[in-house]
């Protein structure tokens, strides 16, 4: 019987494309785009049930939309732009539902419907040309949830390429999901999380376009592409995949093949459809296989050349087959091998993996490709493993493997290392000869440099050393030699007292030149003691009361304690009393006015020898004491203590050195304690001498007593001279300032001045009192001096208003160049060397004060009184700018006050800050003129200008000048200038 086919007419007019379904009840759906009905449902025989008009939109695309059923034998029809619609076929009712593509997927353009899946859960899956949704319904009512999924570029776990062409439920769970893209290969999804894993032509697929996938009861996953059919064999797709490939020459129809053209019949075959065709197929028997081929290295290249047995290369003594292993040297770094699997079933269908060990960490899969070449290899050795398939995918359980050896180039060798190590511990032992070396000469450029450093602390201490020798000498010479040539010149005058002060200084010198001549015999040793029996107590007592005059006459209480009256030993008289001499002028030295001296001693005889006794000398003063730091030093030869030129005393140092040196040459000991015990200040030294007892009843009388240095006590320098009455004896007389601790020297330099009013300071400070007190006309001043010394005596002179026009003449020991150019850039007018000639003194002294004279005409000129062009002087007078300043500012004071007839000079003293006889002794001493006058000069300098310049009448003009009574005015006029005023401005 004939049948018709109510779609044959459209199909032959080629107007739409079709689509259809056999239902699970075995009734046909079929749907196409052309036409006012578009889908129809038939029974098994081809008989019209129903049929509707255009369920979803009917959108002209590349194909016909899905057309699929449900688990519950619902029909879906998917159209274009996300348009869906469901089909009861109980009731023939149509939901019809539309997803919003644009919303998921950005595009503007028309979107297709690509696959629509239900998967074992009853999940919705719709695939598009833009990624795919998930879509769940929730109790088939209502909207939809949708989830979007597409490739997001740069993440791995996103889909591989959003044109998804068919899905499929894993066969073993059915928590994965299998998405077919058409240029992505194949994904799996993790539904849960949403993760894909990819895989593509890399992990063994013949191509990247996969049109659809079956799943065989064996679970392995059959799919179709552009370049064949694969198979994805069950087990572990994902951690190592193993995927078999079909092409035309295993019987295929074609390699390109069909979307959504595959089916698994119920018989388990399965049909695949091709550009030419169909492919229908039982999996099982395809899969079947029981053929593992064997694997080799077929060929070997080297720089792209082939190489052979035996040939200029050396490579191979025997074919590649046969060979084991190679060598390489490091220029052959361009390897190449060929391989080959022994299926001759398909050759084109055979797989290669392999792997170089020691450069590939992983096999290498190459797929059909049978050649790898390896660039560079760094020397070593390696071992390369080749693995190959059958035609069917099967790897075999056979391995070629082939040793290859690279050779290090020689530079790299084992003998070129050892080569480089001998290098390196040449030159580590040349670098530490070097470092060695160096150091030596470091150690010697630092000894050098210590030795320079000592030999220049070493000529510091002895030029401290001459200094202080020199000035130590020079003094008593000075006087010396001035008295003598006093005595010389008047032999009557004062004859005994100069004659007295010349033996004391030549005795100084004496003690001085014998201190050290003492410690050069203790040096050499040729000092030797003289021991002879004595009394101890009282030759000590004698000792401290020849120097109770000395104290007394400085103001100081002098102290003898003992244990014992008596304590008769053998000892060396002279040493001893050196040593205490020098005890005693050291505390007396350092001890200020009322304080107290202690000399004490006690014996004990040794338990251990009858025949000896300990004594112990102990001087202590209430003195300024010993820095701590310095205690190590004191007794080290021509140290001080105090080493500056303020120091209180003078001194060598060689006292303390040379005590040292008598005590061991005694066998003693002596120590210093700064301050003693139980004290704030002071010290106290302590000498213990291990003694023979000498013979009782022998008595040391005073007679036999040696003369110590100090016995003789000279007067202080203001015994000698007076400043009140000198200048009562002679008021007229310029007065001079001497600043000298030396009494000797304030002596001698008084009788060298009897034309002088002298005032005098014992030490710096002093000085700077008595100057800014009386203002002297000139100051002599010595450099080394106590609290203040004379450099800085003269920069405070200098420094100050009332006192820095004074000249000053500085008298010292203290020859050096050094000390001479620091006294003159300190204001030192004239520097006179110890000991110095009385005439030049003089002469420099009277040049000093004639100076002053023209000075003061000088400045008399710059107040405008008198005449300036008789007032020339020498261009460093004229630089005096401080007395300028102090001029000038006296005459403004003046002038501002000049029309008040009130204006004294003791407001004139109020208005500049000075006391009257100040301002009288500076000011006279700058202008010649009392304040009194000067004022009156300025006066009547005014006067002189008024009546010169203007028409005031003279009455107005006394006015301005600050004189109220005219009648007075004119007077005082005409008794300085010879004429009355009237007749000044007549005259002029």
């Amino acid at each position: 019987m004939e049948r018709s086919n109510p779609v044959e007419p459209l199909i032959k007019d080629g107007l739409a494309y079709t689509n259809t379904l056999c239902a699970k009840n075995g009734d046909y759906w079929l749907y196409w785009n052309g036409g006012a009905k578009t889908l129809y449902r038939f029974t098994a025989d081809r008989k019209l049930v129903a049929a509707y008009a255009k369920p979803v939109s009917a959108a002209t695309t590349e194909h016909l939309q899905p057309l699929t059923e449900d688990s519950k034998g619902r029909i879906w029809v998917c159209g274009a732009d996300g348009t869906l619609a469901m089909v009861a076929p109980a009731t023939g009712n149509i939901s019809k539902l539309e997803i919003n593509i644009g919303q998921y997927t950005g595009a503007t353009g028309l979107v297709q419907t690509t696959a629509f899946y239900e998967d074992g859960k009853g999940i919705f899956w719709m695939g598009t040309q833009h990624g795919f949704a998930r879509v769940k319904f929730k109790d088939n009512v209502g909207s939809p949830e949708i989830i979007w999924y597409k490739n997001i570029p740069g993440n791995s776990n996103s889909l591989s390429y959003n044109y998804v062409s068919w899905f499929m439920d894993d066969p073993e769970n059915t928590d994965y999901l299998w998405v077919c893209t058409k240029g992505g290969g194949l994904d799996r999804m993790e539904k849960p999380t949403g993760k894909f894993i990819h895989f593509t032509t890399k992990q063994g697929l013949p191509n990247d376009v996969v049109y659809g996938i079956l799943a065989d009861n064996a679970g392995n996953i059959w799919g179709s592409t552009n370049k064949g059919i694969f198979c994805l064999l069950a087990g572990q797709k994902v951690t190592q995949p193993v995927i078999r490939t079909f092409s035309t020459s295993d019987g295929l129809q074609a390699d390109e093949f069909n979307t959504n053209a595959l089916a698994k019949l119920q018989n388990d075959n399965l049909v695949f459809g091709g550009v030419n065709g169909i492919n229908i197929f039982n999996p099982q028997k395809i899969l079947a296989t029981n053929f593992s081929p064997n694997v080799f290295i077929t060929g070997i290249q080297i720089g792209n050349k082939t190489v052979a047995p035996g040939d200029e290369t050396g490579v191979l003594n025997e074919t590649i087959e046969k060979a084991h292993s190679i060598t390489l040297t490091h220029l052959q770094d361009v390897l190449t091998l060929e391989f080959s699997s022994l299926d001759f079933t398909a050759p084109q269908q055979n797989k290669y993996r392999y792997q170089l060990a020691g450069i590939d960490k992983n096999w290498v899969e190459s797929g059909i490709r049978r050649i790898v070449t390896y660039l560079h290899l760094p020397p070593g050795n390696y071992t390369f493993k080749v693995q190959g398939s059958n035609s069917q995918g099967i790897w075999s359980n056979h391995f070629a493997e082939l040793k290859i050896k690279v050779l290090p180039p020689w530079w790299r060798t084992w003998w070129a290392y050892l080569l480089y190590a001998l290098l390196v511990a040449l030159a580590v032992r040349w670098y530490l000869r070097f470092k060695v070396n160096r150091a030596k000469l470091q150690s010697q450029l630092n000894y050098e440099h210590l030795e320079a450093k000592r030999a220049k602390e070493l000529d510091t201490v002895k030029t401290q050393l001459y200094t202080n020798i020199t000035h130590e000498f020079r003094t008593p010479l000075t006087v010396i030699l001035g008295l003598a040539n006093q005595v010389k010149d008047k032999p009557a005058e004062q004859f005994d007292n100069r004659m007295n002060m010349i033996v004391r200084n030549g005795q100084n010198l004496l003690n001085l030149v014998n201190e050290l001549l003492d410690l050069s015999k203790l040096e050499t040793g040729k000092m030797q003691l003289q021991v002879a029996n004595g009394e101890m107590v009282g030759f000590l007592r004698y000792l401290v009361e020849s120097f109770q005059s000395l104290a007394e006459s400085q103001h100081k209480q002098l102290h003898f304690f003992s244990d014992a009256d008596a304590w008769h030993l053998q000892y060396d008289k002279e040493k001893v009393a050196q040593i205490v001499s020098n005890l005693l002028s050291n505390a007396i030295k350092f001890t200020p006015e009322k304080g107290n001296i202690y000399l004490s001693v006690t014996g004990e005889v040794m338990a251990d020898d009858a025949t000896k006794t300990m004594l112990a000398i102990n001087v202590k003063d209430t003195g300024i004491g010993i820095p701590e730091e310095q205690l190590p030093y004191i007794f080290d030869r021509f140290y001080q203590a105090d080493n500056n030129a303020t120091r209180k005393a003078e001194g060598t140092g060689i006292g303390l050195a040379l005590t040292k040196e008598l005590v061991k040459l005694m066998q003693g000991d002596i120590t210093v304690k700064s301050p003693p015990t139980g004290a704030i200040r002071g010290t106290e030294l302590t000498v213990l001498l291990l003694l023979k007892n000498g013979t009782p009843g022998i008595q040391i009388t005073k007679t036999e007593h040696p003369v110590t240095k100090e016995m003789a006590s000279p007067k202080r320098a203001e015994d000698y001279v007076s400043s009140e009455t000198i200048e009562e004896n002679n008021p007229a007389a310029p007065l001079v300032l001497l600043v000298e601790d030396n009494a000797d020297v304030v002596a001698y330099i008084t009788s060298c001045l009897p034309g002088y009013r002298l005032a005098v300071g014992k030490d710096g400070r002093e000085g700077l009192e008595i100057a800014a007190e009386t203002i002297p006309d000139l100051i002599i001043t010595d450099v080394m001096m106590p609290i203040v010394d004379g450099f800085e005596l003269v920069a405070q002179l200098r420094a100050s208003e009332y006192t820095s026009h004074i000249p000053v003449v500085m008298l010292t020991a203290r020859a050096d160049m050094q000390s001479r150019i620091e006294g003159l850039q300190s204001g030192v007018d004239v520097y006179l060397e110890k000991p110095f000639n009385k005439e030049e003194l003089l002469v420099r002294i009277e040049k000093l004060l004639e100076m002053r004279q023209r000075l003061q005409q000088y400045y008399l000129a710059q107040a405008g009184i008198e005449n300036k062009k008789m007032a020339v002087l020498p261009e460093t007078i004229a630089k005096e700018k401080k007395e300028d300043a102090f001029v000038r500012k006296i005459r403004e004071a003046v002038e501002e006050n000049l029309a008040n007839a009130n204006f004294t000079v003791e407001k004139l003293c109020k208005q500049v800050f000075m006391s009257h006889s100040q301002l009288h002794r500076k000011l006279e001493a700058l202008t010649g003129c009392s304040p009194n006058k000067f004022i009156r000069m300025i006066r009547l300098n005014k006067a002189k200008e008024l009546l010169s310049n203007t028409t005031d009448s003279i009455a107005s003009i006394a006015l301005d000048c600050g004189y109220n009574d005219p009648g007075y005015f004119a007077r005082v006029f005409k008794q300085d200038y010879g004429v009355t005023p009237q007749e000044w401005r007549m005259g002029k």
